[in-house]
């Protein structure tokens, strides 16, 4: 599988190690920096490399074959610590023989968008039961990153799933009424009620549940740690446990859940950091409609 903008040795960081019997194993960075809740791509050849692993921040890291090479991409958290840090590349030859080799990726900040807001208190306060009930459907999805497809299923660009703009941006920092909350872990995409939602690429169904926060809520496994989520849903068009393919009609916007009225909220887990969907886009090779969308 290619990635797209692994190419332009100029504009990449190429990292070398040697096997044994002088068998050359090069790593390449397509950038050495990436933002807070960035992508990133990497790339590893060798005449003689036969099976290619990565580790960042204890999470594996799937490599899959291309044409005379290896290449993954891995999500850098939107709460990332600013700074260096390491990747470790491990390979392996035809004989049996295996090297490490570690690059380092500069997590670069990013300045989020903040807003403060005041609601009711009513609407702000919750019950016990509620508060346990949340507590629980939390617990369910982060179960969920444990248990990836270990092989990719997704296969080519992603796109998006909806063609809405977005009414509330990756990242977003809110306070409502005076008290922080988690950042904004997905986009906010304009859907009004009955949309159509489509999957991002070829999946499968791993959650299919109706959440206090979220409502109707679809996980989809695209394998090797990658997920994509779509949350608020008016109805779901697919079962648990079925298999998609991109573009596949997945369910209908709405405004179930805790929200104010009718969108898509799609967000991204790459090795188990919350990655902004339209970098994810960009990444697998959607630049020009990434870029247009968040502009």
């Amino acid at each position: 599988m290619k990635i797209a903008g692994l190419v332009g040795l100029s504009l990449c960081f190429l990292a070398r190690s040697v096997f044994a019997g002088e068998v050359s194993w090069n790593i390449w960075l397509q950038s050495p920096e990436v933002s807070q809740g960035g992508v990133a791509e990497i790339r590893a050849s060798g005449e003689d490399i036969e099976v290619v692993k990565g580790f960042f921040r204890n999470q594996e890291i799937t490599f899959s074959a291309g044409q005379g090479s290896y290449d993954a991409i891995l999500g850098v958290d939107l709460e990332e610590k600013a700074g260096p840090v390491r990747i470790a590349i491990q390979g392996w030859n035809k004989g049996g023989e295996k090297r490490e080799k570690s690059v380092i990726l500069r997590v670069r900040e990013k300045l989020f968008p903040r807003e403060k807001i005041t609601v009711p208190e009513a609407f702000d306060r919750l019950d016990e039961a509620t508060k346990k009930r949340i507590e629980g459907e939390q617990e369910q999805i982060n179960q969920l990153w444990a248990i990836s497809s270990p092989r990719r299923l997704w296969e080519g660009r992603f796109v998006a799933p909806v063609s809405g703009g977005i009414t509330s941006p990756f990242g977003l920092r809110r306070v409502v009424n005076g008290s922080p909350r988690s950042p904004h872990g997905g986009v906010d995409l304009k859907a009004a009620s009955g949309t159509e939602i489509l999957a991002a690429n070829h999946g499968r169904v791993v959650l299919r549940e109706e959440f206090f926060f979220s409502g109707k809520s679809l996980v989809l496994d695209h394998g090797g740690g990658l997920y994509t989520m779509y949350f608020h849903l008016a109805d779901f068009r697919v079962e648990k446990d079925s298999q998609v393919r991109k573009g596949d009609l997945i369910g209908w916007a709405g405004k179930t859940g805790r929200v104010t009225g009718p969108h898509l909220h799609w967000g991204v887990r790459l090795n188990g950091a919350r990655v902004d969907p339209f970098e994810l886009l960009e990444a697998t090779g959607d630049r020009q409609g990434a870029v247009g969308r968040k502009q």
